[in-house]
């Protein structure tokens, strides 16, 4: 049973807050007072630095300007032409000596070439020497403006900082000169400072564009507050000197205070937070408990799946509402009882009690024991349990938790499953079509019936489906689509549809194949393969059949134009008997003369030859033979065939009008078949006009050019016409409008002009008659420049 948890205890935030409101004011008042100090450190130091660079520019400016007066004296000598070499290097070589910044001081001339140097022992520049650059500029600007210049900063012969002090030199209107003095900017920063001031600041010269020039040290101040500069106005050259103090005392001094202030604070809170802890904890784990209480409560009640807890001895100690739900029975009616448990059905105790001896004993199956038990009302369902070690709080097994579920919903639903699979292979087994499943990426057969097992062998699922069918499978240019390119969006997909011979049986079969989505997501290939041998024999012995009765309707066409015929040979025949007798009695008489004769044995030869291809032609016609189809001219072919039709025109008194434009291409057919099929469309329309009017008994007949591929030809009369039912069923075998026909002619024609990859149709004609079209291949152009 569960324990009602206490009730939660009154909260006081307030109180607890003011502790730490009281160490927080004390703590900011500490750091305020030490940013105090600080402050009034640092105003005492600037102020120091403010005197002491004071100082410096004062001292450096008198410097430099005593080297301006000494120069300028210099050229007043010079000037009244009171200064001698020797006087020159007297004193110049004194004053060097006395300012150690001035490494030499030189005469040059208006060009800049230098004539004097002073002290003689100066390596800085020698006599002789041009000046160039920065120097050679400044001494022009001197010239120039007739006062002293400052000449920018260059490098020395040691690679040291240093400029020139130039004094130009006139007499009246001409410059006769100037006098240079080669100052070192670290010596005049070293001879001008004590050390005392060098040891407690950084010193940088910069130039005019904050360019830094020199610097007494290579070590940089880590602080650069305390700083200040000095700028230094030369004569044509401004230089700044940067003053920077090093820090006085360790760079962590300034942070001891603080550190102090936030330790001691640091100290306080801790302690302050202990103590709140420590009053805390019991409100703390009657909070846990009664959190506790409300998941356990709140879990147990919200599940669907039931839940039991027992002791080691079998005995419930717990159950939640939805095991009570299933069972029918009350929390009550079960926490306490040991096996046999109310809800076991009497017929299902062995195996019961079988199951909850397992589970005490600890082997319970990881997946759980299936068994039936009873509700409360009788009524008997299947459930599934699975247990797990119930665990105290100690560390030691206190006895099992059990959770049910039902599943006598999805029992019945995997068991009609089953059932709807195994109904679904008997299905596919039955069927004689070999159909399998095969994987587009790897190509693995996933599924085969017993028909594809049964040519491809019993143990093909799991193998490569390119290997097993390797004796009937259409190549990858065969293919309708790429399987490996077909994304899900386009399934299912048309593969394959067409028929394939067995390699190695020998058999037909009709192959259709889509690839469509499988069960789990991927993309296969479906085949489903058809044997259509039998059908194959029959076409071919219905394609035999076709030529016979194709060869029959020649011989019937040829008999019914059996005494027409007669009559076409009786002309020749007798030409040829007259011509004969006539050269016999001429020379029997002996009044003849050779020219004569072979006139009349010439006529005689036509007629024979005339007569020779009447036959001929009759010959062909019913000759049996392969289709061959071959380029040939379509007005060669009219001609061949008028020639026959002539005949029966002839006797009914009817003309055959040919309208073929110039420039025909040939046409590629079987010349027999498609003189057939003249034949038969020349000789209906002949007969079809046996009862009009004789002016009116006219057959047409027309071609033109269709597209790039067929010819369209027409065969037009004036007959009695044909219903538009009959449009259709003229061309079905043994259908007839004619009283003696046989309803094969036309029958026959459509599938000669078939095999020629044509279409043959009839339409009624509106003044009275029908017109008969069929298409023919034509010659293609390559074919034509090839030849």
């Amino acid at each position: 049973m569960l324990l009602r948890p206490p009730s939660p205890q009154p909260k006081n935030t307030r109180l607890w807050l003011a502790p730490y409101v009281a160490i927080g004011v004390f703590a900011l008042a500490m750091l305020v007072l030490t940013a105090l100090l600080q402050w009034r450190e640092l105003d005492t130091a600037r102020s120091a630095l403010e005197g002491d660079m004071h100082w410096a520019e004062r001292t450096i400016e008198n410097r430099l300007r005593a080297h301006q007066d000494f120069l300028a004296e210099l050229g007043r000598d010079q000037e009244f032409k009171q200064l001698t070499y020797e006087s020159f290097q007297v004193r110049a070589g004194r004053y060097t000596r006395e300012a150690p910044e001035i490494q030499a001081i030189i005469w040059v001339d208006t060009d800049g070439k230098v004539e004097w140097v002073a002290p003689n022992e100066s390596t800085a520049v020698f006599v002789g020497e041009q000046l160039t650059g920065e120097r050679l500029a400044a001494l022009q600007e001197a010239m120039r403006i007739r006062r002293q210049v400052v000449s920018a900063d260059y490098r020395d012969a040691t690679q040291r900082p240093a400029h020139d002090i130039v004094h130009p030199v006139q007499r009246g209107s001409g410059d006769l000169g100037a006098f240079i003095a080669l100052q070192s900017l670290e010596t005049l920063l070293r001879t001008t400072l004590p050390t005392v001031f060098t040891t407690r600041y950084n010193l940088t010269v910069v130039d005019a564009q904050n360019r830094e020039v020199l610097s007494n040290t290579s070590v940089k101040p880590t602080d650069r507050q305390i700083s200040g500069q000095i700028s230094l106005e030369l004569p044509n050259n401004r230089l700044g000197l940067n003053i920077v103090a090093y820090r006085a005392g360790g760079a962590w001094l300034p942070y001891v205070p603080v550190t102090l202030i936030l330790v001691l604070t640091l100290i306080a809170t801790v302690t302050l937070i202990q103590l709140r802890r420590h009053a805390k904890r019991r409100a703390a784990t009657e909070e846990e408990l009664r959190a506790a209480y409300a998941f356990r409560q709140a879990m147990s009640q919200s599940l669907i799946t039931g839940l039991r807890a027992i002791d080691l001895e079998g005995r419930i100690t717990f159950v939640n509402s939805a095991f009570c739900r299933m069972t029918g029975y009350e929390e009550s009616e079960l926490v306490g009882i040991k096996p046999p448990y109310p809800y076991w059905p009497p017929e299902e105790f062995d195996h019961l009690q079988h199951n909850i001896d397992t589970a005490l004993a600890g082997l319970a199956p990881a997946s759980g024991f299936e068994m039936r038990i009873m509700r409360r009302n009788g009524e008997r369902f299947d459930v599934r349990l699975y247990f797990s070690p119930l665990i105290g709080t100690d560390g030691q097994q206190i006895g099992w938790m059990a959770s049910m579920n039902d599943i006598t919903e999805p029992k019945r639903v995997r068991v009609e499953l089953e059932r709807a699979h195994e109904r679904f292979v008997t299905v596919i087994d039955g069927l004689d079509s070999a159909v399998h499943v095969a994987d587009v990426q790897s190509g693995e057969i996933l599924f085969a019936n017993r028909a594809f097992q049964n040519i491809f062998g019993f143990d093909s699922v799991g193998l490569d489906s390119a290997e097993v069918t390797a004796a009937c499978r259409p190549s990858a240019d065969m293919l309708v689509r790429d399987p490996n390119e077909l994304v899900v969006d386009e399934l299912p997909c048309e593969i394959y549809d067409g028929e394939l011979q067995h390699a190695l049986s020998g058999h037909w079969y009709h192959l259709h194949e889509r690839a469509i989505r499988w069960v789990d997501g991927r993309i296969v290939r479906v085949q489903i393969g058809a044997d259509i041998t039998d059908r194959k024999h029959i076409d071919e012995v219905n394609l035999q059949q076709q030529k016979r009765l194709e060869q029959t309707s020649r011989l019937i066409t040829m008999g019914e134009m059996a005494s027409s015929l007669a009559h076409e040979l009786n002309q020749p025949l007798s030409a040829i008997a007259n011509y004969c007798a006539g050269c016999v009695k001429r020379m029997q008489a002996g009044n003849y003369k050779l020219e004569d004769l072979l006139a009349a044995m010439q006529k005689a030869s036509d007629q024979a030859e005339r007569a020779g291809k009447i036959i001929r032609r009759m010959r062909d016609m019913v000759k049996k033979g392969d289709p061959n189809r071959q380029p040939i001219a379509l007005e060669e072919l009219v001609d061949e065939t008028r020639a026959f039709a002539d005949i029966d025109a002839q006797r009914t008194g009817t003309q055959i009008v040919v309208d073929l434009p110039e420039n025909l291409p040939k046409i590629v057919v079987d010349r027999i078949m498609i003189e057939q099929v003249l034949l038969n469309l020349f000789k209906n329309g002949i007969e079809a006009m046996s009862d009009v009017p004789v002016e009116r008994r006219q057959l047409t007949l027309q071609a033109h050019r269709l597209d790039e591929r067929l010819l369209e030809i027409t065969v037009a009369d004036h007959g009695h016409g044909l219903d538009e039912a009959d449009c259709e069923k003229i061309f079905a075998p043994f259908y007839t409008t004619k009283a003696e026909g046989m309803g094969i002619g036309l029958a026959i024609c459509r599938s000669i002009i078939e095999f020629h990859q044509g279409r043959l149709w009839v339409e009624p004609r509106r003044e009275g008659g029908s017109i008969f079209h069929f298409t023919v291949p034509i010659e293609e152009e390559n074919e034509d420049n090839d030849e």
